[in-house]
């Protein structure tokens, strides 16, 4: 059994509810005894395994980096005399080279060069034959600094810069005004808490987004797309980000072809000023498709779905046999606030 250790994740602050969500979402997946609190909005606090730890950043929109914690406090001179009994000379190996971060968010006020040459200097003195190298380390050690609290500890995971860049919206083969952001479409997956390598269908699969981001995360997904023209552009995408492997189908989602076999359904179904809804408006669309759950999920399946906050989504699907486990509000542009919900077959 893998030794389970406290590990702190600094989580963007761009949704800290959502990503405070998204990061339970994964761990309780990948770890079912793991124990997560929010400790400071973008601070989140898990007793997890190091492997976890480090799955919860790689699959991740919004968790930024885990590291084990070593250290705790209010006061950054208490902080310091604790990382001088924090078990260093375990965490380093003669001949090894470190870097110490210090990462101000939410407008903490410190002085970031003292504050990593104090604590470098007390790994420096930690018993092994250490070295500092700020290009190219051995070894991340990060404090993470917010207005309530700093967090010290070794750095396991952190998330590649500009990871969903190329995935971006406006930078695909083929795009829709409406069409989700990768960050969103992978944070809606996490979300579902798909088992590994889980079957996933998006209805109304658009561009593509929640299909590309659920084959990068090792399911099997399938769409639907009721326009041609729309599966012909969503192809495009799917060649370029998942090797064409995802199935996206020509089918309207109320009538769709296939049968009870999926894990979840995380989907972004029509809606906003340049879309062109079937049934004239998305709650009609919604009350067709709805009692068709049961034809697709298993027992016990998840659906995660996005839509405008002016659709009443939580009594639609309780209508419909769903049980509501999560819903978290994001504001996308000055016109447009989601829902994000997270449900569960009955």
């Amino acid at each position: 059994m893998k030794e389970r250790m406290q590990y702190f994740f600094h989580m963007s602050g761009e949704y800290p509810e959502l990503s405070f969500g998204e990061l339970k979402a994964i761990l309780s997946t990948f770890d079912a005894s793991s124990k997560v609190a929010l400790d400071f909005k973008n601070v989140g606090i898990a007793e997890t395994t190091k492997d976890c730890a480090i799955l919860a950043v790689e699959r991740s929109a919004y968790v930024k980096e885990a590291a084990l914690l070593l250290a705790k406090s209010t006061d950054i001179q208490e902080l310091v005399e604790d990382v001088k009994s924090a078990p260093l000379y375990e965490l380093l190996n003669d001949g090894e080279t470190f870097e110490v971060r210090c990462v101000k968010c939410w407008g903490a006020e410190y002085d970031t060069k003292k504050v990593e040459a104090e604590l470098g200097s007390v790994i420096l003195g930690c018993g092994k034959y250490v070295s500092v190298n700020l290009k190219k380390p051995d070894k991340r050690f990060v404090l993470l600094a917010t207005p309530q609290g700093l967090f010290f500890g070794l750095s396991v995971a952190k998330k590649r810069k500009k990871e969903f860049y190329d995935r971006k919206a406006g930078r695909r083969p083929f795009t829709l005004p409406s069409a989700l952001q990768p960050k969103i479409a992978r944070c809606m997956v996490n979300l579902a808490r798909i088992r590994p390598g889980g079957r996933v269908l998006d209805p109304f699969a658009g561009s593509a987004s929640i299909l590309s981001e659920a084959w990068l995360l090792g399911y099997e997904p399938v769409g639907l797309e009721i326009k041609y023209w729309i599966c012909k552009g969503a192809r495009l995408n799917l060649e370029r980000y998942a090797l064409g492997d995802p199935d996206i189908i020509n089918a309207d989602a109320r009538t769709a072809p296939l049968r009870r076999g999926f894990d979840s359904i995380v989907t972004d179904p029509p809606y906003g000023r340049s879309t062109t809804i079937p049934t004239g408006s998305l709650t009609s669309l919604l009350e067709d498709f709805l009692p068709k759950l049961t034809d697709l999920l298993i027992e016990g399946g998840s659906v995660c779905m996005a839509s405008p906050s002016d659709i009443d989504l939580i009594s639609l699907g309780k209508a419909y046999g769903l049980e509501v486990l999560e819903t978290y509000t994001i504001k996308v542009h000055g016109t447009l606030t989601r829902n994000i919900t997270v449900f569960r077959m009955r």
